[in-house]
């Protein structure tokens, strides 16, 4: 896949990303750093993102309320909604088709400006044909450090924390501006 414009309708088609939201988890206010009303503006990105264009999430969707808040994100207006699981999403593929989202998986590639990407909820060890893997779970604090510290370089890896970017979606495309 890469930015394109849909042939059908000519409208172009943007890629979105969001991590670990984490909602409905009290903890992330006391031992992650989120303040304010964090979830509220997790939720006003998540309804920005214009119709002709996909949300990719990758995991850790919600801790508990699960039926609701994935029904939830798959009624914001993005044509399509996929999925790259997190430690916290545990339910079966058939389960989250269920509830609306298009596309449920482990790990996504996808070709981007003549770019291979990789999206993955952990931080992935470097692979030649890849320029970057895109991912979150270090909350921006190095949380599970132990869990990729061996494998992590900057400049191939880049953290999506909401903690980092802030609580809004990041579009593919802004995210690889200077990818080599």
């Amino acid at each position: 896949m890469s930015l394109a414009h849909n042939r059908l309708s000519g409208l172009k088609m943007n890629y979105w990303l969001v991590s670990d939201t984490h909602f409905n988890h009290a903890r992330m206010r006391e031992s992650r750093g989120r303040f304010g009303d964090w979830q509220g503006n997790l939720w006003s990105g998540l309804y920005t993102i214009p119709e002709a264009d996909i949300l990719i999430h990758l995991g850790d969707i919600c801790i508990g309320n699960v039926d609701s808040i994935n029904r939830q994100l798959t009624l914001t207006p993005a044509k399509k909604k996929i999925l790259v699981r997190g430690n916290h999403d545990e339910m079966p593929d058939n389960w989250y088709y269920g509830l609306g989202w298009d596309f449920v998986c482990d790990g996504l590639e996808l070709v981007f400006q003549k770019h291979r990407v990789w999206l993955s909820h952990r931080p992935q060890p470097p692979m030649n044909h890849f320029v970057r893997n895109i991912h979150d779970h270090t909350h921006g604090n190095e949380h599970r450090v132990d869990e990729y510290a061996a494998c992590y370089k900057r400049g191939y890896h880049l953290d999506i924390s909401p903690e980092l970017v802030g609580f809004d979606p990041q579009r593919l495309d802004t995210l690889m501006e200077g990818s080599t």
